[in-house]
């Protein structure tokens, strides 16, 4: 029972007494814990009340009684750091108007007088208590990620699904404080992914809606029970959907009986899964629009893009364009760290326009002063011509003929050389980009040599290579030449074998359209872009 300051008895009915005027601070170690995870992959950017939620649930579910808390007393908990969070129904969803926060402080009271049915409870005995269960619910979670970590050498990623797994099992056999109400429980997280906010039942169109259902029947058909089912929104070509399943599956066993029951060829590359982090056995699933219904980005986008850069925070040394993600949403990349990057593909896969747009952003957001940039293209074409006119073109000529390719090259072997042995002589950055490599290679095998030596110095003197070829075969790219071009950029290709020269996996084979993308930058997550048509 609580004691109200006037000494008289109330129940837990009374809630607007014991919440108003109350701000619920976490300790600094819960602040830390959130962090380390983020950091880790395990979990996604939250706000204050979900993080506060999951740890508190995760408490009350582990243990019987705070007699099992590691840290049992308000005055231990170290608030330095600490998360704030500015209200009792702040952190438990007053906002969502489904009456959440009172059946959590129900359920928080009984635990509290079921522990000691004698004693009078004041407010900050009741905020004190939730405070400690925050921090508590913190530690046990870092405790159980750490040790699946231990059980799995290190690996992030299996230790992520065990804690996932854990805590849907955990939701399914202690449902939360509102469930009899139909509110989400305390696991359920941020539902944003890739640029996509989550959309309300009543904005998605009829036809989102109906795919949605079709996806669960598709689901059901093949035995496979979904726990939730939510539009996330239109992306350039793909509509975006949140599967949440009863259990745990493995999407790459599901995808063809999947896209057998939607009538969907699976080669076709129509839907696109990948796990939906945040929410354990949940997919973000795509599902490809009719190709009179995708978005359209050319020059003025593209241009538009250039335009934002500068206010978007990001303060890269070669800032480059590497194309749009689904979301719409330009991906810049800083080239300097790169340092030197292929962009392969099949003809007509427009691998040209994607490296159009890398040339675009350094010529047009970097100062000629600080960077010089030499392209050579091979062929009887002007697919670089627009480049011409720029003053920190390099020799102010763009180079057409593979032996002046070679001789450039051995330049810029030597200009390498003679930059290491000064090297606090003030230099500008030089990008130099072939298209087509096997062009330049068939003229002069001994080019292979110099761009081997590039790729693994030149970083260091400030030059920076950019490769195209339409030919990913093993005989263009060798393996000493692709391990030291530690971004790959992959448009469509014809089998998976290529995929795999190119970015060390398969995928670019199963490429939808001209443009569309995969890009591995310095061994990081392989991310899908579309491509600007410029």
């Amino acid at each position: 029972m609580y004691a109200l300051e006037n000494g008289r008895i109330c129940d837990s009915q009374f809630w607007h007494t014991l919440t108003e005027n109350v701000r619920i601070r976490s300790s600094g170690e819960a602040a830390r814990i959130l962090r380390q995870l983020q950091s880790d992959g395990v979990l996604p950017e939250m706000h204050n009340y979900t993080w506060a939620q999951l740890c508190i649930a995760f408490c009350f579910a582990k243990t019987k009684s705070a007699k099992e808390w590691e840290i049992k007393k308000v005055g231990h908990l170290k608030i330095e750091g600490g998360l704030e969070i500015p209200g009792f129904n702040t952190c438990f969803n007053q906002k969502d108007g489904k009456g959440e926060e009172k059946f959590w402080l129900a359920y928080i009271s009984q635990r509290m007088f079921n522990e000691n049915p004698n004693n009078k409870f004041s407010k900050q005995e009741l905020i004190g208590y939730i405070r400690l269960a925050w921090h508590n619910g913190a530690i046990m979670l870092e405790q159980r990620y750490q040790k699946a970590l231990d059980a799995y050498e290190g690996s992030k990623v299996d230790a992520k699904n065990i804690l996932f797994n854990e805590l849907a099992q955990l939701a399914s056999s202690h449902p939360s404080p509102a469930s009899s109400h139909n509110s989400p429980a305390p696991f359920s997280g941020s539902l944003k992914t890739d640029g996509f906010n989550e959309v309300k039942a009543e904005n998605a169109s009829p036809k989102n809606i109906e795919t949605g259902e079709k996806i669960v029947a598709a689901l059901q058909r093949i035995g496979k029970g979904v726990k939730q089912q939510k539009f996330l929104g239109r992306g350039v070509k793909y509509d975006s959907y949140l599967i949440q399943f009863a259990e745990f599956n493995d999407w790459r066993k599901l995808a063809k009986p999947f896209c057998s029951a939607m009538g969907i060829k699976p080669e076709t590359n129509a839907v696109r899964a990948e796990q939906y982090a945040g929410l354990p056995h949940a997919y973000e699933i795509k599902i490809l629009r009719d190709e009179d219904d995708w978005d359209k980005y050319g020059e003025a986008e593209f241009q538009a893009a250039l335009k934002r850069y500068p206010s978007s925070g990001q303060d890269f040394a070669l800032p480059v364009c590497l194309g749009l993600d689904e979301a719409g949403k330009a991906v810049f990349q800083d080239f300097a760290a790169a340092p030197h990057a292929i962009v392969a593909g099949a003809t007509g896969m427009g691998k040209s326009a994607v490296v159009r747009a890398m040339l675009h952003s350094l010529f047009a957001l970097v100062s000629p002063d600080e960077v010089e940039i030499a392209i050579a293209y091979c062929k009887m074409h002007d697919d670089f011509a627009m480049f011409s006119h720029y003053p920190n073109l390099w020799r102010k000529q763009i180079i057409t003929e593979p032996q002046d390719a070679y001789e450039a090259l051995e330049y810029f072997v030597a200009e390498m050389d003679r930059r290491y042995q000064n090297p606090s002589e003030p230099r500008k950055k030089i990008v130099v980009m072939i298209d087509e490599l096997v062009d330049l290679l068939a003229v002069n095998k001994e080019a292979e040599n110099l761009l081997i030596r590039l790729a693994i110095k030149a970083r260091a003197a400030g030059i920076h290579l950019l490769l195209a070829t339409q030919r990913p075969d093993a005989e263009t790219l060798s393996g000493q030449l692709r391990d030291n071009l530690t971004v790959k950029i992959a448009l469509r290709v014809p089998k998976s074998t290529s995929s795999n020269i190119i970015l060390g996996e398969s995928g670019a084979e199963d490429l939808v359209d001209k443009g569309d993308h995969l890009v591995k930058w310095n061994g990081e997550k392989t991310q899908f872009l579309h491509g600007y048509n410029v």
